[in-house]
């Protein structure tokens, strides 16, 4: 793709007619299709009303799984739709329902939800939650936390991209560990689906979460989780909805009878509002590809850290730029006054405890990163107590 091509995408997002936005890992763009999306749900929800259940939004569903599946190779009904990434661990760990010893494993550089959980679990007696330690709070060593898998071990979840430094994780090494210790693996994908390319398939993944508020521009509302189909009908979650039941609208309260599909670990009425842009982003982003995506966000990335290291700033860095996703750390002692300084020059980043985040994507542009090099090289001038 040349650059004629990026910049059609780019005028497809009207944020960038007033900023220069490089927070996607924080939340991607509404593109306008994604903003009519919208306006569509308003108009049918004003006009059917109930009725708009069984003439739009049962179909709505199904096309958003439909795309999520293309993203990642799977199939249709591998892909449930839940609320959140805590949810969609809660429905998990009730299939699994551990007891006493049963140990739940996952690190401090992943998500926090995921432990929250499991720490959660073990409050009540119900299973030890494991969590494995990095010592330069940037990667997590592959062998340190394989070696934490045993035959106690029943569910290992780790991130595929540390939302903390921006690292690539080692996940296909740990999952093949946990298999061969016969427990359920986990990948916390939502890092990473959509400006990294996965094939669930190729790689024979348990279980696997995304969502559409980062890299597949649908806001939130929703979480895509992906469950391998060999895996179906060996767990049955306790944690659950009328969503996941085989025959949802008899309405029957007697009897469970969980649904054959990954539908059985849905929970209750699905966001419609968020269904509807999060369609337009997956649609997007499956017409760009993610192959070349990741082209895109690995020259943008690599342009803003050869800024940035010229200028003498600290950044976390792999040895490996391709071990890095689209997560620049910069390092800055109090990362809240540089964020504002660069949100009054039109730059929008975030921050984490002790870091700038920037996070380029396919619709930034080689002025973007520019631009903000140069901000943050007054910032640095202005106030060195800061880098």
């Amino acid at each position: 793709m040349n650059e004629s091509d990026w910049i059609k995408y780019r005028n497809q997002f009207k944020t960038f007619e007033k900023v220069n936005y490089l927070n996607t890992c924080s939340l991607g763009l509404l593109s306008d299709e994604g903003r009519t999306s919208l306006m569509e749900y308003i108009d049918t929800w004003t006009r059917m009303g109930a009725s708009a259940w069984y003439s739009d939004w049962i179909e709505k569903t199904n096309s958003l799984k439909q795309e999520y599946a293309k993203c990642i190779n799977a199939d249709f009904d591998e892909i449930a739709i839940l609320p959140s990434v805590s949810a969609a661990i809660a429905v998990i760990l009730s299939c699994i329902n551990p007891k006493n010893d049963d140990e739940l494993l996952t690190s401090e550089l992943d998500f926090p939800t995921i432990a929250h959980n499991f720490k959660a679990l073990e409050q009540k007696g119900n299973g030890k939650a494991i969590i494995v330690e990095s010592e330069d709070k940037k990667f997590v060593d592959t062998t340190k936390f394989i070696s934490k898998i045993n035959s106690k071990t029943k569910l290992v979840a780790t991130s595929r991209v540390f939302f903390l430094s921006g690292f690539i994780n080692d996940y296909e090494k740990i999952m093949s560990s946990t298999k061969q210790h016969d427990a359920l693996f986990f990948l916390d994908d939502y890092q990473a689906t959509g400006q990294l390319p996965i094939d669930v398939k190729d790689k024979n993944i348990d279980i696997m979460i995304s969502g559409g508020l980062k890299w597949l521009l649908g806001g939130s509302g929703i979480v895509y989780m992906y469950i391998n189909k060999n895996l179906h009908q060996k767990l049955e979650p306790s944690v659950t909805g009328w969503f996941s039941h085989k025959r949802q609208f008899e309405f029957d309260p007697h009897t469970i009878e969980f649904s054959d599909t990954a539908s059985r670990f849905e929970t209750g009425t699905p966001a419609i509002s968020s269904v509807y842009p999060a369609i337009e982003g997956l649609k997007l982003v499956n017409e760009i590809g993610v192959d070349n995506i990741r082209k895109r966000t690995l020259h943008l990335t690599q342009l803003l850290i050869n800024g940035l290291l010229e200028l003498g700033f600290d950044i976390k860095l792999p040895g490996n730029l391709n071990d890095h996703a689209s997560i620049t750390m910069v390092s800055c002692t109090d990362p809240s006054v540089a964020v504002d300084i660069l949100k009054n020059n039109n730059i929008i980043v975030d921050q984490r405890p002790g870091s700038v985040r920037i996070s380029p994507f396919f619709y930034n542009t080689e002025d973007d990163i520019n631009h903000c090099v140069s901000v943050m090289s007054g910032i640095k001038s202005n106030n060195p107590e800061l880098f």
